[in-house]
């Protein structure tokens, strides 16, 4: 870039002698020192992250001619499988049955022994037709034992427990 030779370096030094003077020059050559180490630094990494970017396009054009030769090879073997178009005969059989075709209904519960003791009970079983998996995790319904007093209510059952069944 620059073609500076020894000559020219040491002309610059003795005028940088003579101007800023013997007591300056040292603080004069760390500041000097200093700024172009930071700009030797901040040029390296420039080159640093030009070089960095050029690699990361160098893989996505890798990794798209990868993926691009994938895809091909999935179609060839793709198509070596599968036939590439059905026969005419099996589509025209695909649209009359498509059209044909009535919407299943759901599926009927046949648990009627059940029905039979709920009604006998007097309770009603919900109604579980629209949803089969639905019976799993239908709630049985049983009456539900009440909650364990507390500290003050236990003392408070165990005196009129006593009352009422002095033989215990």
């Amino acid at each position: 870039m620059f073609d500076i030779s020894f000559s020219e370096l040491l002309v610059i030094s003795v005028v940088a002698l003579v101007v800023i003077g013997p007591e300056k020059l040292p603080k004069v050559a760390r500041t000097a020192g200093a700024f172009f180490g930071r700009l030797q630094r901040f040029v390296t990494q420039v080159k640093e992250e030009v070089n960095r970017e050029t690699r990361f396009a160098e893989l996505q054009t890798l990794q798209q001619e990868v993926q691009s030769g994938l895809q091909q090879s999935y179609d060839e073997i793709e198509h070596s499988i599968l036939p590439v178009e059905p026969p005419p005969a099996a589509l025209v059989d695909a649209e009359v049955t498509s059209e044909t075709k009535k919407p299943r209904k759901p599926r009927q519960r046949k648990t009627a022994v059940a029905d039979e003791a709920a009604a006998a009970a007097g309770t009603e079983q919900p109604v579980l037709d629209a949803d089969p998996q639905a019976q799993l995790f239908a709630v049985a319904d049983s009456p539900k034992r009440p909650r364990r007093p507390r500290n003050t209510a236990k003392k408070a059952a165990a005196v009129s427990d006593a009352e009422q069944n002095p033989l215990a």
